[in-house]
Formats: structure tokens, sequence, C-alpha cells
């Protein structure tokens, strides 16, 4: 220390560190600080979760009779000690049954578990949603990104409420995206740890799932090419994606193959689609059965009824559509505009990730091609991804705002483009006049938010329940538990309201399936039949897509005008009325439709035959017609 420092310095005394007085003004400046945030984080919350509860209240107010109660009943079936593959064959993948094995164990043989997960899975995906989209755009974008998401997932439109596969599918995509945007812009491994073991799963609930592994996929190899981040950055995130992956679904190969499960692996559909281009491979029957689904899908619904329903679905979802679509045309003109500009034109953060979105986006909207049903829910997926892409055309107008030196006009474009945006969702929650999926008029405006909760309204005042419902009720109220039931059709939610069990592994299935094919399960159906014969059998008359296609009854229904029968009435039992009715309707389905449809009915005359001989009919629930062992 110099002199001079020594001389300067008071003798005998420390200094202390000078403290700011904290004056009343400074703790409000500081309360007002927070208050300013916190207000506006509550209100984006508060938009974002009314749509959210009303889909929450409809879901847990709207019970499920098809795939709902499918995956249910399999679940409490395999809890109680069913061994899978052999006394109980589920039709939910793997990743579904485990979730409602969870849910059935947890609360029960009902929907209300399963629905419960489904609902933390979806609230947390939005919470992450957000604060992804907030780091990479700010806070309007990410506000009106998770409020579009919520309406549209939650919407009545395409929602199809209960335990549904898709909204599985479509959380674990959406928690995967968002911790890989965490990891690229914060650095931070277990992001993308994270985002690996989430995005392996998607698929586990169904096979469109692989939309965000390939947005990710491509992501992360075109980073080093377009020189965003390095080769051995980008090596350490392929490492860290594929740790995550295998160690969310290395125990489930470890489950399924070490107990002997028989049950399809994780990704066997990817196995299965390779396999078809190798005939004697393991797995080759498998794949020409799933490609034998959508073809035989094919036929049933040509592709110039498909594009129609599409197209006809995609006009109302238009905003999200819009503000994805917008959003790529946004980024090509940028990227056009900085390639012909003479000034260095400098790039957004958020530049690089629209190819991410879009390629999920893309992905979402192509998958919804390839079944040719086209059922409301496919829908769902796109909602999801063209939000988030859709924040980057938001993001892009805020900057424009905050540096433009004339704001007022920017302000007014703004505002235009939100009513433009309400008037395009006007119909979600207002509903629509014509169904998207015949195009016919419904005489009135059905499924809005409105209109679903003036349904669930008056079901609730007038305690109000379905058909399936009441002879699900009617066979609990004259069984036993130990007693067995089978339900003909896609009503599997029968089994689930009356809390039992089917005397046949499969419990429930669609019948319009290849002839032959319908002829062997249908043998082996009665097999297990003769082993333990249900009290009840419930023919649910269920109608599969197309529609106009009668349907598969136990005991047919003679129709007016039919063999000259003056009302509907069920067919005698006279040798002479069946065998003239097995004629004339099988002449008449092969005339109407084709060949294959009246192969099904001939192939279905021995489960007609043991119904006649072993059961009679108790009543009809609305269109269920109930028989009882005699």
């Amino acid at each position: 220390m110099s002199k001079g420092a020594r001389r300067n310095r008071p003798s005998g005394k420390r200094l202390k560190p000078h403290r700011q007085k904290v004056t009343t003004s400074t703790k409000e400046q500081s309360k007002k600080n927070f208050r300013g945030p916190f207000v506006v984080f509550a209100l984006i919350a508060i938009l974002a979760a009314i749509p959210f509860s009303m889909g929450k209240y409809f879901e847990f107010n709207t019970p499920g009779p098809f795939d709902s109660g499918a995956y249910v009943y399999s679940a409490k079936h395999i809890i109680d000690g069913a061994e899978i593959g052999v006394e109980e064959k589920p039709s939910a993948q793997l990743g579904t049954l485990l979730v409602n094995m969870l849910g059935v164990w947890l609360f029960g043989f009902s929907e209300t578990g399963p629905e419960l997960i489904q609902m933390f899975l979806q609230a947390t995906a939005l919470v992450l949603m957000f604060v992804a989209m907030r780091k990479l755009f700010g806070t309007l974008p990410a506000a009106i990104g998770v409020v579009i998401a919520s309406v549209y997932l939650s919407a009545p439109l395409i929602a199809k409420f209960g335990n549904v596969k898709e909204q599985y599918m479509v959380a674990f995509m959406m928690m995967a995206i968002s911790c890989f945007v965490l990891h690229q812009l914060t650095g931070r491994w277990w992001y993308a740890f994270l985002a690996g073991a989430l995005v392996s799963w998607a698929p586990l609930f169904k096979a469109t799932g692989t939309a965000a592994i390939g947005a990710i996929g491509l992501f992360v190899i075109a980073q080093p090419l377009l020189k965003n981040r390095t080769w051995k950055q980008t090596g350490l995130d392929i490492l860290l994606l594929l740790a995550g992956a295998a160690a969310a679904i290395g125990p489930l190969y470890i489950w399924i193959i070490g107990w002997n499960v028989k049950m399809g692996l994780p990704y066997s559909f990817a196995w299965t689609t390779l396999a078809k281009f190798l005939p004697a491979a393991p797995g080759a029957e498998q794949a020409k059965t799933a490609v034998g689904y959508v073809g035989a899908s094919r036929k049933l619904v040509p592709f110039s009824q498909q594009w129609p329903m599409v197209l006809r679905y995609y006009g109302l979802l238009i905003l999200p559509i819009t503000l994805a679509a917008g959003a790529i045309v946004a980024r090509i003109g940028r990227m056009i505009w900085a390639a012909l500009s003479p000034e260095k034109t400098k790039r957004k953060t958020y530049d690089r990730f629209v190819l991410l979105f879009a390629v999920w986006w893309i992905l979402d909207m192509a998958f919804i091609w390839i079944s040719p049903r086209s059922y409301e829910q496919y829908y769902l997926p796109l909602n999801a991804s063209a939000a988030m892409l859709g924040g980057y055309l938001i993001a892009l107008y805020h900057d424009k705002v905050s540096t433009a030196v004339f704001k007022s006009k920017w302000v007014v474009v703004g505002l235009a483009g939100f009513l433009l945006m309400i008037i395009m969702s006007w119909h979600i929650f207002f509903g629509i006049k014509k169904s998207p999926h015949s195009g016919m008029s419904y005489g009135g405006k059905r499924r809005g938010y409105s209109q679903k909760l003036d349904e669930i309204s008056q079901r609730r005042k007038n305690n109000w329940i379905g058909s399936w419902e009441e002879v699900g009720e009617y066979i609990r109220n004259r069984s036993t538990p130990d007693d067995k039931i089978y339900v003909w059709g896609w009503y599997p939610g029968i089994y689930v309201k009356a809390q039992r069990f089917s005397s046949a592994a499969n419990a429930c299935m669609i019948a319009r399936t290849a002839p032959k094919r319908l002829e062997e399960i249908l043998t082996a159906l009665l097999t297990e039949f003769e082993q333990d014969m249900p009290k009840f059998i419930v023919d649910s008359r269920k109608r599969h897509i197309p529609m106009e296609r009668p349907p598969y009854e136990l005991w047919p229904i003679v129709l007016k005008g039919f063999m000259g029968a003056e009302e509907a009435r069920f067919l005698l039992l006279d040798k002479k009325e069946i065998a003239r009715y097995d004629a004339e309707w099988s002449a008449w389905l092969h005339e109407r439709f084709d060949q294959d449809e009246a192969l099904r009915y001939e192939a279905m005359k021995p489960f007609r035959e043991f119904v006649r001989k072993n059961y009679k009919i108790v009543q009809m629930f609305g269109q269920h017609v109930l028989f009882q062992r005699k």
C-alpha cells in the first residue's frame, strides 16, 4: 500500500459498506414491478384455463361407450389377473394400456382414473408449452399459442371426450418438443434427456406420434449443416435424446420379453412395416394385416369421399392452420429477403426453430390422410403443432410493433388480426350447422362449446343416460360379479357400466373385416362360449364407417316392406322364414354393396344360430338388443 493511501485511510476504524436507504417510494416501485408481470401471467392462465376446464367438465360428464370403455375394460381385466394375449386381448396400444392400468388401479373400474391422468398430462403439456414459447418468442406469442392450443384441444368439435389415445399422444409430443426447445435455448442437458424420454412414448399411444420424432430428428441433423450448432454439440444432442428414449422404453422391453408378456413390443409397427418388404421375415404377417386394414378401409371409403371430408375439417380449423401456414410463408419470405438484400439482415434466435415446428405440423397434417375413416379425433395433433408454429408469426408482429416509429398503424393491424381470429374461431364456441363428416345439415347448430354445455346441463338436470348405459345397468342389477357377458359390436362401455367381464378374450370387435377372417374370429369365439357361456349377450347393432351399411345383427330385424313385412319385427323362429330371409338379404347386400358384404352375412350364420338356440330376447334398449341365456 502506498504512503498516500495509508495517510488517507482513517486510523483505527473499519470501513463499512454503504447501504442505500430503502424509501417508501422504492418499495412501492418494487411492488409495481412484481405486480405487473403477475397480473399478466394470471390473465394468461385464466384465459387458457377457461376452455381447458370446460373441456374437462365435458369429459368427466360424458361417459365413453367406445374406445375409452375398451381401454378401461382391458386394464381392469388384466389387473384382476387376466393374462395379456391369452385371457385378455386388448385393443389398446402399450402406452394407452399402461396409463389405463395405472388409472384403474388407483381409482377403480371406471374412466375417472385414466381421465385424471390425461388431465394432468395435458395441463403439464400446456404449461411447458407456454414456458418454451415465452423463452423463444416472448410473452405475447406464448400467450396466444397456449390459449389457442387450450381452446382447440378441448373443443367439442374434435376432442372426442373421454379416455382418448390421441389426447395422450398429443400431450407427450407437446412436452417433448417444449423440453427440446428449452434444451436448445438454455444448453441444459437434462432437457434433451427429458425430450428423448417423452417423445419416445408418443408413438406408444398411436403410431402417428412419430411426427414429433421426425421433427426433432430432422432439426437436429440440419443444425450443423445450417451452421447453427457444431457437430460436437449435435452429437451430444443425439446421445442425450437416445439416452432419454432408452431410459423411457427400455423397461417396457424388459417387462414384455422378461415376463413373456404376449403383447407387441414398443415400435413393433416400425418393424412390421419394414417386414412387409421381407416376406419370410418374422412380423411380415402382422405387417400385411396392418396394411390390409388401411387397404380395406380405402375400399369402403374411397379417396373421392375422403378428400371433401378432410377439407371440411380443415375449413373448420382455419385459425390454427392459417397461423401455421402464415408462419411458414413468413419464414420463407424472410429467407428470400435476406438472400436478395444488399444489407446483411440480422437473424432472430427464433428463426431457426421454424423448421422444427413446421416439420412437426406438416407431418401432423399429412398423417390425417393415412386412414380414410377420418374420425374427428384425428385432427387433434395438428392444433398443438400449429399453435407453436404460429407463435413465430406473432413474434414477428410483436418485434415490428416494438421497433416501429409509427406504432399506431401496427396497433390497428394487430386489432384487425385479433378480430379476424375471433371470426375464424366463432364456430368453435357457438357451433356449426353441417356435419364435417357427411356435409349434411344438422337442422340447427351443434358441436360448439355452448351446445355441449347445454347438453351436459340437460343430462344432469333430467338424469338422462344413454341406451348403452341402460342395458349395462340392467345387466349389473340382474347378474353377479362371477357372471360373464358378451357385447357384440364396438360398445365396450357396456362392460364398464355393467361392471362385468367377457366370456371371450377378445371382448369387443368390429365385424367389418375380410369375410374369411371374420369366419375364423367367430369360430374361435363360439369355441370360447362353449367353455364359459355368457349369461347375457348384447347385440349393440353398431354401424361402422361407411355408415350407410347395415349392422351385423345376431337376431335380424325384418324391416318394414322387406319380405312383405307390414312393420319392422324380429325374424321368427321358423326354419322356412329364416332360410328365405338369409337368401333374400344376402342377395340384397350383394346387389346394394358388394360380394364381401354378402359373404360377411354368410360368415355370421353360425353365430346367429347359436344365439337362436341358446338365448331369448329380453328387450331392446334403444338400438341395443339384449339376450339372456335360456
